[in-house]
């Protein structure tokens, strides 16, 4: 559970000195998550639970070393260049510019939209797309939760996770994987659960996975697994576009492309900056 900023302000501190802190941490939080770019100085005490007079104070001194600033107009408080900068270093150390760098690469050399997406138990999130700049595209959606037996990443991310995921234990999760549900082609059944246990192969021998749009879309999807670290298979790159664009004479070369993005993310600390989104 998140602590409210109200609740990080009104506690009772050891000492006078970790309470301006607190009280100094909470008005950062306030401003930072605003809406609006801002907050003025009765929206900060409301938020906060502090009192006029201790926010005036408080955010005199956050100004003075520039964690704060006051917009053009003067009545409301912004992250100032010294908080930005934090920023731009927290960023830079989780392998988030490489990240979008890699996709837009991707997406530049196919013509088609490339996203990474994390598994969520049996579900992919997407994380961050990097759109195509074709008239007739994919829509890229971070944050849209997809089945993973829905999504080329998904596929991947099953093909690849163990050695062979069709001989998985029905109902058995992935030792020490807290995000990983049972196996979603387990309740397939006949000709279905044959048919998936042949995708799953296919996408193993050529090292991508290979989806097309069972929605009537006209979508087609190629994903490869991201090697981040992790002793599971959490990550995975993909390209989606008309199939009528992606044909079958073109998927080795697309493949290519997209194991290719997928290796050159490989060692970054994606996992952890991505799995915090």
């Amino acid at each position: 559970m998140t602590e409210s900023t109200t609740d990080l302000a009104s506690r009772t501190p050891r000492s006078s000195g970790v309470q301006s802190v607190a009280r100094a941490a909470a008005l950062l939080g306030a401003v930072v998550d605003s809406p609006s770019g801002g907050a003025t100085l009765t929206e900060l005490s409301k938020l906060t639970g502090l009192n006029v007079s201790t926010v005036h104070r408080l955010l005199g001194t956050l100004c003075a070393e520039g964690l704060l600033c006051r917009s053009r107009e003067g009545d409301r408080f912004q992250p100032g260049p010294v908080l930005l900068r934090l920023g731009r270093r927290s960023l830079a150390s989780t392998g988030l510019p490489e990240v979008t760098a890699v996709l837009k690469e991707l997406a530049d050399a196919t013509g088609e939209t490339a996203s990474i997406g994390m598994r969520r138990g049996d579900r992919v999130l997407v994380l961050v797309s990097v759109q195509s700049e074709q008239p007739l595209r994919y829509l890229g959606e971070p944050g849209v939760s997809v089945p993973l037996t829905r999504t080329a990443m998904g596929v991947a991310l099953l093909a690849f996770d163990t050695p062979s995921p069709p001989q998985r234990t029905p109902g058995q999760r992935r030792g020490g994987d807290e995000d990983a549900g049972p196996d979603p082609t387990e309740d397939a059944e006949g000709a279905d659960k044959w048919s998936w246990h042949v995708r799953l192969l296919a996408a193993q021998f050529r090292g991508y996975a290979v989806l097309d749009g069972a929605d009537g879309s006209g979508l087609r999807g190629l994903a490869a697994p991201v090697d981040s670290g992790s002793p599971y298979i959490q990550l995975a790159v993909d390209i989606q576009g008309p199939a009528g664009r992606m044909t079958d004479d073109r998927l080795d070369a697309l493949g290519a492309r997209v194991v290719a993005a997928a290796d050159s993310l490989r060692g970054l600390p994606v996992a952890l900056a991505l799995g915090q989104l």
